[in-house]
């Protein structure tokens, strides 16, 4: 490499540069715009975007406006009316102050900012995003998901001050509505839906620093992952795993360890005792004194859900939470504690008559009993079989369902009153994205509204499982797993899914005729030893292996 004399850059590139921090897609674009919108004091807050935000985003609102000079200002990069000194870093108010947002849009789009005739207001149009960048236009996602990061950056701040409302139109289409009424649990109604608010409870606790307030799921709502876990900092929507973590140990014991609460908290806390500025986009924060915060949330949640009386033993206060909330949870299925002693009581099935439990080539196992409700001890007569029953009835399930999607509705199960489920943004689009696939496997799903839809009918092999948090958690997976180029790797992930909440669980009770059923039913797959995810559905312990154990 041949050496070059340093130099400084020229201003077009250095703005291009500062915008690949600031401006990694639409819905940075769209943060920033909404961002200096609450912090102009608007009350009402409309987000247009054409063709996912890449041909048009355009932001209007009813703040205090700019003057014709203010705005030729505000091009300038690091121009700011947020903070004047050294000091103000350190006592931030405002969602927006590093005063680069404007003229790093302005550098990768076609901008124009027009103030209302009355002075009052301020509406700004990016047109054409990335047109001067296309290496970084060629980075971006699908439509489908850049609009649903649009819709997650727009539900956040409708969260975040429920006294504005919000509106995000997308090709025309409203998408997000919220009424701006200063009620927080209005703002969750718009966002999240009427059934996830009905799920919630309020927390309202104050600590030595300052306060958190919001509102939190009971146990009985929950999700597959951690998305619905939100957090605001001041009113600024952040992202930090101390936080999820202090939420969750809160949860302990109430929930299944998989599973994850609904939370929209605030900590309202001295502005000196947080940074803001450890992030170029302002996605985290660092706390002066991190476990006095984490401390903070998980004693406001756990006041709001009301565990029990603890003194009388994790057990017994789990039931009585348990039974306040309406969760029907067997003590046999409680935790064990280091103090608790147990005396196992297995059930046994050797009372058949003899041809029943004769071994052959449909039944080469026979079950002797269940172990802790998640096991199946087998035998074929010459090795022992431990059965993994939630692993083995994901391998059925999911074998029936690759033998050939629904065919005249054939392999489908109609719902007897149909289910609304109501979606954020991000997960509307998802759905909309894999709804043919999903509807191939036996769900019957019509979109209702902006981002509703209703559930018809769900695959036979489902019919037991909540119809609607099994679309919700195949949503949420989906989301994770991303959008597949292969369409057999899409059909097989989302027969995985299916299978996998719609198998038997661990602490799921069996009969013997239902263990005899599945034992029957795996060795008619192709491949009977292994799940879809490729883990053992059984275990064998062979003569030979017991004659080593006992040395003989």
């Amino acid at each position: 490499m041949v050496p070059v004399k340093i130099q400084v850059l020229p201003e077009d590139l250095i703005n291009k540069i500062a915008a690949g921090e600031v401006v990694e897609r639409p819905a940075s674009v769209v943060k920033e715009l909404v961002e200096n919108s609450l912090d102009a004091g608007a009350t009402q807050i409309i987000v247009e975007i054409q063709e996912a935000g890449k041909k048009l985003i355009r932001v209007s609102d009813n703040g205090c406006g700019m003057s014709e000079a203010e705005i030729e200002i505000s091009l300038e990069r690091h121009s700011t009316s947020k903070i004047a000194s050294v000091d103000d870093l350190f006592n931030i108010q405002t969602l927006g102050f590093r005063g680069e947002a404007l003229p790093s849009i302005a550098s990768v789009s076609k901008m124009k900012i027009e103030r209302n005739p009355s002075g009052s207001g301020v509406t700004v149009e990016a047109k054409n995003l990335f047109y001067n960048t296309p290496a970084r236009k060629k980075f971006l996602k699908a439509d489908s998901t850049e609009v649903g990061h649009i819709g997650e950056i727009v539900s956040k701040y409708a969260l975040a001050y429920p006294q504005t409302a919000f509106r995000l139109i997308s090709d025309g289409k409203p998408l997000i509505n919220s009424p701006g009424t200063g009620k927080l649990i209005d703002a969750i109604l718009a966002v999240y839906g009427t059934d996830l608010s009905r799920g919630l409870v309020e927390v309202n606790n104050e600590f030595a620093a300052g306060k958190v307030y919001g509102f939190i799921s009971r146990p009985t709502v929950t999700r597959i992952d951690k998305n619905y876990e939100t957090f605001f900092v001041n009113r600024r929507y952040i992202k930090n795993f101390l936080l999820n973590r202090a939420l969750e140990e809160a949860y302990r014991t109430l929930i299944p360890s998989n599973r994850y609460p609904v939370a929209v908290l605030f900590i309202e806390i001295d502005p000196r005792q947080v940074d803001v500025n450890v992030h170029p986009a302002k996605r985290e924060v660092k706390f002066l004194k991190t476990n006095e915060v984490m401390e903070a949330v998980r004693s406001a949640v756990r006041k709001s859900l009301e565990v029990g009386d603890m003194g009388k033993g994790r057990e017994a206060g789990l039931v009585e939470s348990n039974k306040r909330w309406g969760i029907e949870q067997p003590v046999d299925q409680l935790p064990m504690t280091s103090f608790q002693t147990s005396n196992p009581t297995f059930t046994q099935y050797n009372n058949y008559p003899e041809a029943e439990i004769e071994v052959t080539a449909i039944q080469p196992l026979i079950p002797l009993y269940q172990l802790k409700l998640t096991y199946i001890v087998a035998t074929d007569g010459e090795e022992l079989a431990l059965i993994d029953q939630h692993a083995a009835h994901e391998r059925i399930l999911y074998d029936q369902l690759t033998q050939g999607a629904r065919v005249n509705g054939q392999g489908a199960q109609t719902l007897l009153v149909p289910e609304t489920i109501d979606l954020v943004t991000s997960e509307a689009e998802i759905l909309k994205d894999n709804l043919e696939y999903l509807n191939s496997l036996g769900f019957d799903l019509e979109l209702f509204g902006s981002n509703s839809y209703i559930l018809r009918a769900v695959p036979a092999v489902s019919s037991k499982s909540p119809a609607k948090q099994l679309i919700l958690d195949i949503i949420a997976e989906l989301g994770e797993t991303g959008k597949s180029v292969q369409l057999e790797v899409k059909q097989e992930n989302l027969r995985k899914l299916v299978a996998c909440h719609s198998a038997i669980k661990a602490g799921d009770k069996l009969t013997a005729q239902e263990m005899n059923q599945l034992i029957r039913d795996l060795y008619t797959t192709q491949n009977p030893l292994t799940c879809p995810h490729g883990r053992p559905t059984m275990i064998r312990l062979t003569e030979a292996e017991l004659l080593k154990r006992f040395g003989r």
